[in-house]
This record gives C-alpha cells, sequence and structure tokens, in this order.
C-alpha cells in the first residue's frame, strides 16, 4: 500500500488541495485512493457521498475538508500547551483518530492513502516524537513525503498576511515584524523539514518549489502529477478558497487588528479582501514588503538554509530564481497604501456596511 504524506508548507495551495480531496473522496476510493476520515462528522459525510453520487460536497464542513489539520492541530495540543482553534469542534483524541484511519485502511483496502495537512510542517518545532507517531502507524507500507516550499520572501509575506486574517496583532515587515519568522519553520525550512526525513529514513521525498507549482497549473494538478498516486481522469476541482489581503491593503489590517474590537477587525478584513473585485490597486508583485535592510538581511540569514535544501534535493539551487529575492520591488508597501487609499475610502462608503470599520477606513492615515 503506498502511504503519501502532504507535510505542508502552508500558503502553498495545500486549502485548494484539501477541497479537491474530500469533495472527491467517493471517486477516489472507488479509484483505489482513500482520503481518510478522523471524526464522527467526517465519517457521516463520507458515507452520504458513497451511498448518494448527488450528495453534495461543495461546501463541506471543516473537520471533513481539513481532516488531517485537525489530526495534527489535536496531536499537537495534546502533545503541548497549544490549543487546538475553535473552528476545528468536537473532536476525538488523536489516539481513537489514528485508530480509525487505520481500520480504514484495514477494511477498505486502498493502494493509497492520502494524508493532507499543512499544519505537520509544525511538528519538528513542536515535538518531534509526534512525527515517530506517524512513522509508527505507516511504518511497513511504501511511503512518500511531499512537501511544496515558496521562496522565502514570497512566503514570508504570504504568511504574514494569513497571521493578519487570523486577526494577529503584528509589527510590519519593513520593521520588527522580521524577527519574528528568522527561528520559525516559516523562514528556516531546514528545522522543519530534517527531522521528518531522518525519522521517515528511505521514504520518497518529493519537494516541490512553489514557482513550479504554479506553472504546472496549481497544487492539485501539481500534486496529480507528482505524488505518485493513480488519480482517476476527470475530477473536478474548485476554485481559489483562501482568498488573501492584499499587499497594498495589509497595513490598513495590521492598524485596524491593533485598535478595532475583534469583529470590527474582522469584518474590515473580509471588506479589504473583497474589495479588489470592484476597484484598481497596485498588483502585489509591484509592492515591497520589506525594505533594502532587511531583504540584505533576509538573504544573508537564508543562504546556509538555500544550501542544504539543494543538497538533500541534488540541485545546487533549489530556488532557482532565489537572486530576484534581493531585489527590491518598485513600490514602497507605503506607497501602494497611499495609492489605494482614497478608492478604497470611496469603495467603502458604499460597500463596507460596519460602522465602526468604515469610520476607521474613513480616517485612516499613514504614518508620515
Amino acid at each position: 500500500m503506498k502511504v503519501i504524506l502532504f507535510i505542508g508548507h502552508h500558503k502553498v495551495g495545500s486549502t485548494s488541495l484539501q477541497q479537491f480531496l474530500s469533495q472527491n473522496y467517493r471517486p477516489l476510493l472507488q479509484a483505489g485512493i482513500l482520503y481518510p476520515s478522523v471524526d464522527s462528522q467526517g465519517f457521516a459525510h463520507n458515507i452520504a457521498s458513497t451511498l448518494d453520487p448527488d450528495f453534495d460536497t461543495t461546501n463541506l464542513p471543516i473537520n471533513v475538508r481539513e481532516a488531517h489539520n485537525a489530526l495534527a492541530f489535536k496531536m499537537l495540543a495534546e502533545n503541548s500547551k497549544r490549543k487546538v482553534p475553535p473552528y476545528h469542534k468536537n473532536l476525538p483524541s488523536s489516539r481513537q483518530m489514528l485508530v480509525g484511519i487505520k481500520e480504514q485502511m484495514r477494511v477498505l483496502k486502498p493502494h493509497t492513502v492520502i494524508l493532507c495537512a499543512e499544519v505537520f510542517s509544525n511538528f519538528a518545532a513542536a515535538d518531534r516524537s509526534l512525527i515517530k507517531t506517524l512513522f509508527d502507524i505507516f511504518n511497513g507500507h511504501e511511503i512518500t513525503l511531499t512537501c511544496t516550499l515558496r521562496r522565502p520572501d514570497e512566503y514570508i509575506t504570504s504568511w504574514q498576511g494569513q497571521r493578519l486574517k487570523f486577526g494577529q496583532q503584528l509589527d510590519s515587515l519593513n520593521g520588527a515584524g522580521m524577527n519574528y519568522y528568522f527561528p520559525s519553520i516559516h523562514f528556516d525550512y531546514k528545522r522543519m523539514l530534517a527531522a521528518w526525513i531522518k525519522v521517515f529514513k528511505g521514504a520518497n521525498l518529493v519537494l516541490r518549489d512553489y514557482s513550479d507549482v504554479l506553472a504546472s497549473g496549481g497544487s492539485v494538478e501539481d500534486f496529480i502529477t507528482h505524488s505518485g498516486a493513480d488519480f482517476p481522469a476527470g475530477l473536478p476541482q474548485s476554485a481559489n478558497s483562501n482568498p488573501s489581503i492584499p499587499r497594498a491593503l495589509m497595513e490598513v489590517a495590521r492598524q485596524g487588528n491593533h485598535v478595532l474590537s475583534d469583529h470590527d477587525a474582522h469584518e474590515l478584513r473580509q471588506y479589504l479582501i473583497g474589495c479588489p473585485e470592484r476597484i484598481t490597486i497596485p498588483k502585489n508583485r509591484d509592492v515591497e514588503m520589506f525594505g533594502a535592510q532587511n531583504r540584505d538581511i533576509l538573504m544573508e540569514r537564508f543562504a546556509p538554509i538555500h544550501s542544504w535544501l539543494g543538497r538533500i534535493n541534488n540541485q545546487k539551487a533549489f530556488f532557482a530564481d532565489m537572486a530576484d529575492a534581493a531585489i527590491l520591488r518598485p513600490l514602497p508597501e507605503h506607497e501602494a497604501t497611499q495609492i489605494a487609499l482614497p478608492q478604497v475610502q470611496q469603495d467603502a462608503a458604499n460597500f463596507l456596511e460596519n460602522t465602526t470599520a468604515l469610520e476607521f477606513i474613513t480616517g485612516f492615515e499613514l504614518a508620515k
């Protein structure tokens, strides 16, 4: 039996991949590919979709869609002071989840089992024994570890936006905000990966550069091509399921998270994510988030990590365009926000219903 573990990273299309796998549970299982459930909600939905070809799988609950994130969060919570995010509700113990996965493998007898969780990428930094727990479950099978990595400047910017989207109160990336990332798995890819490679010694390792993933058609198409699973043709895919705050508006969201209530800040962020459908703002690729000094620091500190990635992947340079990470983008974030702000303020008057958030945007001024 093949076991394929997608272990991350964050912000590389994992949500789209999880949505694809969960929505196609029935045709995948019929083809011998199991995307296993971990809780009663998942079992109920997957039984329903198996019995009824017309069962609606377009808006599955998060415990069904991101079942293995739920497993990873539960394992982390049981081995540390972390808490399972509140959107994963009514979960059994991780031991029961793992027993359930093994039973599905035993009874359904698939030729391929796929676990997909970007949250697995946190295991090495939190508690390496969690990796060993997974190894013990799947030892004896043909195991493939798949991981997609994004060039660090692009990744950090994207993860900063995700943290803002979660409502976190952050420093800006062109200031002290960079310091959070350097020791973490969000920058130190060796810290994220090395323990997995050591514990799963002999497993197939598929490392993908996110730029190559995009060039191949996105996370789903790339996984189908490179994971080693024998997917049936013609399975439906959904559109982007994890939209982000535009870079030109991240400073507005950042300051909103600091001064608004959780509810009002959430309403502000939802508006900022949707407003580019109606207005024209600077493109993400043109906005400089770091500044010259922080880009130089990033390049210097990432150099040994990049060399390590090349060695384990038999490449001189894992990121072929790594030199581009040193190049400043044409519009500093401050200028991009200044360009976008008048349009946002005008648009918000018609489309932002939350009065407090509207007042915040109307009176928003950038520090000089």
